[in-house]
């Protein structure tokens, strides 16, 4: 396990070969001539979160004349790290979207290009604010410029309404209670197996509860850790957990199908979920003591910096700013981003229905309202070796 990033041993000695890898790169310019000589490609090729994806991508090619493969993985940063530096998707992709904080390990180890915030096709960034896009998720440690902001969210938990006597207009703020030992909830509750995404969320409950003397949630140390540890393994072991899930669709299905009351998820299975029971019947939570915050980045690979289609590269990592992104993520998936009011003015100069246009406006004021509570998520956090480690004795209890 690498001690200061947490990643497994596999993927520590893949950086070392991908360092002398990015040399080699560096020294083959007859192999950049050579690709340069190749007709410009109207295709560029994406690897990342799936949230990030329209549903449609032809609307990006009718818009800016590019065509879009994408290839979807889960939030896993072990797997997206072992696919960027051992698999070498830089040779077949362009783009990578992830969860900020891979800039700090990615970007350094020559697998990121960095912004050139100039370029004549990166149109909107000097619009962009800079609460989006000059963020320590989208830059290193040193300042430097690696991602483009996509998309960012304030995630909680999904829940049925009158399963825990709330009020069905969403407006409650929940206690993360009802997820962690409520006596009624007991049974009825599924757990991230994820120790980036659930052991943040459950110390964040023991620090604003005066439970637990945590500095950082999202960069605990050892001996924080492992209080959160042991009080997930005696909630587990008490049965306040159903179930632990692992990837989208187990959110879905788990929500569509009624197993449990509450979960904490992506906000986009609670739409996919009310697009099966009906609108309004899981509401995504506004909480008492905080969010796991994040933000999405896309990342030029350096080898695509060798390749001929440089400028449409350009042109996607633009549109991810404009209002027809902006508009289609927040009406697909309820996240917001940079230039939401491009959003709104794309929708109204479309003739979207006024219904539509309002749930823009709101996602807006949602996204703003969550983040005025505490709480930042660190994929690349330093200490998420002893996190994960302390986070697996939950697991095994």
């Amino acid at each position: 396990m690498n001690e200061k990033w947490g990643i497994p041993d596999i993927s520590r000695r893949d950086v070392l070969k991908g360092t002398a890898a990015t040399a080699a790169v560096a020294a083959a310019g007859s192999l950049a001539a050579t690709r340069g000589a190749q007709a410009a490609s109207t295709t560029v090729k994406g690897y990342g979160v799936t949230t990030s994806q329209l549903k449609d991508w032809s609307i990006m090619e009718k818009a800016i004349g590019i065509t879009m493969e994408f290839t979807g993985t889960n939030a896993d940063i072990g797997t997206y790290m072992r696919d960027v530096i051992s698999n070498d998707l830089g040779e077949t992709h362009d783009i990578f979207i992830f969860d900020g904080g891979t800039e700090d390990i990615l970007g350094p180890q020559g697998y990121y290009a960095t912004v050139i915030e100039d370029h004549p096709n990166l149109s909107l960034w000097a619009r962009t604010s800079d609460d989006w896009k000059r963020t320590d998720l989208l830059q290193d440690y040193d300042g430097n410029q690696y991602g483009v902001p996509v998309i960012g969210n304030a995630d909680s938990f999904g829940y049925f309404p009158e399963a825990i006597g709330a009020n069905p207009e969403g407006l409650d703020e929940i206690p993360w209670s009802k997820m962690m030992e409520d006596e009624d909830t007991k049974g009825r509750v599924s757990l991230d197996r994820s120790w980036l995404l659930s052991s943040p969320e459950v110390g964040l409950y023991l620090k604003a509860n005066g439970r637990a003397e945590i500095e950082d949630v999202a960069n605990m140390t050892g001996e924080e850790a492992r209080v959160v540890a042991d009080f997930a393994a005696d909630r587990k072991r008490a049965g306040q957990f159903r179930s632990l899930h692992a990837a989208f669709e187990e959110q879905v299905q788990l929500l569509s199908n009624r197993e449990i009351d509450l979960i904490n998820c992506w906000e986009p299975a609670t739409k996919e979920a009310n697009n099966i029971l009906g609108p309004g019947t899981v509401i995504y939570a506004f909480t008492v003591e905080g969010y796991y915050k994040w933000g999405h980045g896309a990342y030029m690979h350096t080898k695509a910096g060798e390749r001929d289609n440089v400028d449409n590269i350009y042109k996607v990592l633009n549109y991810y700013m404009t209002g027809e992104y902006r508009a289609y993520q927040a009406i697909q998936r309820g996240y917001a981003g940079p230039n939401m009011d491009l959003g709104v003015q794309f929708a109204q100069e479309n003739g979207w229905p006024e219904e539509q246009v309002e749930e823009l406006k709101w996602t807006e004021i949602k996204v703003n309202k969550k983040f005025e509570k505490p709480f930042f998520g660190k994929p690349a956090a330093p200490n998420a070796d002893v996190m994960e480690e302390e986070w697996q004795r939950f697991l095994n209890a």
